[in-house]
């Protein structure tokens, strides 16, 4: 099983769902009644205040956390996203959707892939005078937050730094 594959240490930083990049302070031990549970307590890097206890043993929580993932994968998929031609669905409900599910997977490659799509059709709705669905503005700051903080924790430059890298990267072809 896959989970069982999932050994995380104290020290490591983790992609958390929705969270953004974490780091593991502790691997720690709760007593409830008579059962003891072991958490992983981890630190959102953009919130100190916060902390997220992960039951050790909770195979859906625990499956939330991501390994972050390496330079040399971030510039393969960048590469590979940069080929791809985007796909604008006209309909809202099916988009907010596909939004709702690249966001809540964290798959990068997803989320870049979205983020090329809004970052296009933006510069067309631009260009006619308009301005962004609401909804579109939403999902993309929240795909935005989300690269900016791997990507910046993975290659060491500040978060202000990567979506103009990114646009670069993937609108140039």
């Amino acid at each position: 099983m896959e989970q069982e594959l999932k050994n995380f240490s104290v020290g490591e930083k983790v992609l958390y769902n929705v969270n953004g990049v974490c780091e593991i302070t502790e691997i720690t031990e709760k007593v409830f009644g008579s059962t003891a549970i072991k958490y992983y307590v981890l630190k959102p890097i953009n919130n100190g205040d916060s902390t997220i206890f992960v039951p050790v043993n909770n195979e859906k929580l625990v499956g939330k956390m991501k390994r972050l993932m390496t330079q040399s994968q971030i510039d393969k998929i960048i590469s590979e996203v940069s080929e791809q031609q985007p796909h604008w669905n006209v309909d809202d409900v099916t988009r907010k959707e596909a939004y709702k599910t690249a966001i809540s997977l964290g798959n990068i490659r997803d989320i870049l892939f979205l983020l090329k799509s809004i970052w296009i059709h933006s510069v067309i709705q631009n260009n006619k005078g308009r301005k962004l669905h609401i909804m579109d503005e939403m999902y993309l700051r929240e795909a935005e937050k989300i690269i900016r903080e791997e990507i910046s924790t993975v290659v060491g430059v500040e978060q202000d730094a990567v979506i103009p890298y990114l646009k670069e990267k993937i609108l140039i072809n």
